[in-house]
């Protein structure tokens, strides 16, 4: 039989390990999302690819 103690560690670790996976997974989203417009702009000359995506999201 496992102890409470044991289950505490275990639920601890299993929820570090999520919150980094899903760091890592923003992280990489955003990181692509960057480069998208980076190129964009580097293609067109101009800053507007950035301006248009910031008024899409709405921030």
């Amino acid at each position: 039989m496992i102890d409470p103690l044991s289950y505490l560690l275990i639920s601890i670790t299993t929820f570090c390990f999520g919150l980094l996976v899903s760091f890592q997974i923003s992280h990489i989203f955003y990181c692509r999302k960057l480069t998208r417009l980076a190129k964009r702009c580097v293609n067109t000359g101009t800053i507007a690819p950035v301006l248009v995506d910031l008024e899409e999201t709405g921030r």
